[in-house]
């Protein structure tokens, strides 16, 4: 049976709400962890046929001298191993089924969440979270967390050993609790360690992902043996820090093993005393060193975890810090509109951490079949306003509306269908010349080649090795600056949206592909769509029908008759 997708709207709320986003997601497991504990404790009841079966060949078979008695004691035995194996092995299996639907509950949640944190950062943010969540996962549901599973019968087999003699009880509760003290101690020495360790890890990925990111200018002008230093530097504190709390765990793990070693021993010594006082049977001595080998089994198995349960532990409140920071917009009532006007009311908005806002009490309108061109001198702040025009960041005064509609009203996936984007940076992602331009979207080949030629690019796509199924790299690897910005340009045209914004459409573009986009912006506002274009290039002016100037966090109106190139400047 395939798990069902989970419905995130009360999720949401409870999260709002302040509950564990994590928590809350894994929610539906708590049925398999619970069948997994049950399996847990048959498991460990049936463990306890070996040091019965030891006492009856001792006490029975040995003093009737009974081969059949020998014999059906021996199968019976067989049986329970085998059951108790079988049972071990549908635990893993459930495990494995919860390591799926976590997966399908979490990953795509922490991929949104990042996506959302990055836009709102203004930059691309490290994947990081995305390979805690598979630590996390693979803790949570592989052999790390079986310890948990039978660390509660630690004390059951403690109790057998005070019913067999007080004595063996006592003798294996100290070694317990010094084994149990132990672990204690390790996760002391070694949680600081590996939480600096993660810490230098994210920060080597990051700086490697960027490396990878410009590896043209990178190698262009000689960085390579200075930007490697510098990795290498970040990565070798990870190393020290990771080999450090490697170094005492492996030592507690040592140490662990050497008590549970003559902790064994010792309780055979007081057996041997026990026996020789006639207090016990002498096969009991045997018996009971089985069952406390199975008692400190699981502390030993902790101790040897502990350094993979940290590092999960770490990844927890990290992920969980992710899908609390950002979470996903809560279900409820949303609405559409066919109309195109664009409203923005009193909008203000401060990039996190900055001293001056970006955009303060920004007001406008703008209807179907007109063309604004914004301009303003750089990091005046164009491009964070482009991406609120968008709804990739949320304004922190004010509200934006489009066909009569707050943004925050509309239903996201039709809102998104509404709006065509090409950003300063295009932002083609890893897959088919077609899968770009029909934004990753089930489409028609039609609707794909429309959007190709509204864009004056498709000529130039037939010119590719494979057409529209040409494989592309992370950020349009494979394709001219300007190549990559037109077919970013097919991408926004796609779906005939009605408010389109080009942020900086025409820095890379030669004169044909100036032309051509000048045709798209003259079709497009003759099929009803609001038009708003980032610039900062006069030649694209000449298509506006009125210009704002961005200025001191302002949008100041330009008058027509100003020199195009004065506007730009």
């Amino acid at each position: 049976m395939t798990p069902e997708r989970p419905d995130p709207s009360g999720e949401t709320r409870e999260v709002a709400a302040g509950a564990s986003a994590i928590g809350i997601s894994l929610r539906p497991l708590r049925p398999y962890f619970a069948i997994a504990g049950f399996f847990s404790f048959l498991t460990n009841m049936l463990y306890l046929s070996s040091p019965l079966y030891l006492l009856q060949i001792y006490n029975r078979v040995l003093v009737s001298e009974s081969i059949p008695t020998l014999l059906a004691l021996t199968v019976i035995l067989t049986l329970a191993l085998a059951v108790m194996a079988s049972l071990e092995a549908f635990r893993g299996h459930i495990l494995v089924r919860c390591s799926v639907i976590m997966d399908m509950r979490l990953a795509q949640a922490v991929l949104q969440a990042l996506l959302r944190r990055s836009a709102r950062a203004g930059q691309n943010l490290s994947a990081q979270t995305l390979r805690e969540l598979d630590e996390l996962r693979a803790f949570l549901t592989g052999p790390g967390i079986n310890f948990l599973f039978d660390l509660p019968w630690t004390p059951i087999y403690l109790g057998l050993l005070f019913l067999i003699h007080p004595v063996l009880g006592v003798v294996a509760t100290l070694g317990a609790a010094a084994v149990l003290g132990l672990a204690v101690l390790n996760e002391y020495l070694t949680r600081p360690a590996l939480e600096r360790a993660q810490g230098s890890s994210r920060r080597a990925y990051t700086f490697a992902d960027n490396l990878l990111q410009h590896a043209d200018a990178v190698q262009a002008m000689s960085m390579g043996a200075a930007v490697g230093q510098h990795w290498q530097a970040t990565r070798g504190a990870m190393m020290a820090q990771q080999s450090r709390a490697s170094e005492r765990n492996a030592s507690a793990v040592a140490l662990t093993r050497f008590l549970r070693l003559l902790l064994q021993s010792l309780l055979l010594g007081t057996g041997a005393w026990l026996v020789i006082d006639d207090a016990i049977q002498p096969a009991t001595i045997f018996a009971a060193s089985i069952i406390m080998s199975r008692a400190l089994l699981p502390i030993e198995q902790a101790v040897g975890a502990w350094r993979h349960a940290i590092a999960a532990r770490i990844a927890y409140r990290k992920v969980n810090a992710l899908l609390a920071e950002t979470p996903a917009r809560p279900a409820g009532t949303t609405l559409h509109s066919d109309q195109t006007e664009l409203r923005l009311a009193h909008v203000g908005f401060r990039q996190d951490g900055a001293q001056h806002a970006i955009l303060d009490d920004a007001s406008l309108t703008l209807s179907g079949g007109q063309v604004l061109a914004i301009v303003g001198d750089s990091g005046a702040g164009k491009t964070s306003l482009a991406k609120l025009l968008v709804g990739a960041l949320q304004p922190d005064t004010g509200q934006l509306w489009l066909g009569g509609i707050r943004y925050d009203h509309w239903d996201p996936a039709l809102l998104g269908g509404r709006i065509g984007y090409l950003p300063q940076d295009v932002g083609l992602i890893a897959g088919t010349v077609r899968d770009n331009i029909s934004r990753f979207q089930k489409a028609t080949t039609e609707q794909v080649v429309a959007a190709a030629r509204l864009a004056g690019i498709h000529d130039m796509i037939t010119g590719l090795p494979r057409q529209y199924d040409t494989l592309l790299g992370p950020g349009g690897t494979g394709l001219s600056g300007g190549q990559r910005q037109r077919l970013g340009l097919a991408r926004a045209l796609f779906g005939d949206p009605r408010l389109i914004i080009l942020d900086e459409p025409n820095a890379h573009l030669d004169q044909a592909g100036q032309t051509a986009l000048q045709n798209a912006v003259g079709i497009m506002r003759d099929r009803g769509a609001a038009i708003i274009i980032v610039t900062h290039l006069s030649p694209i002016l000449q298509l506006a029908d009125r210009v704002l100037q961005l200025q001191d966090a302002r949008l100041q109106p330009i008058h027509r008759d100003m020199p195009a190139t004065r506007a730009a400047e």
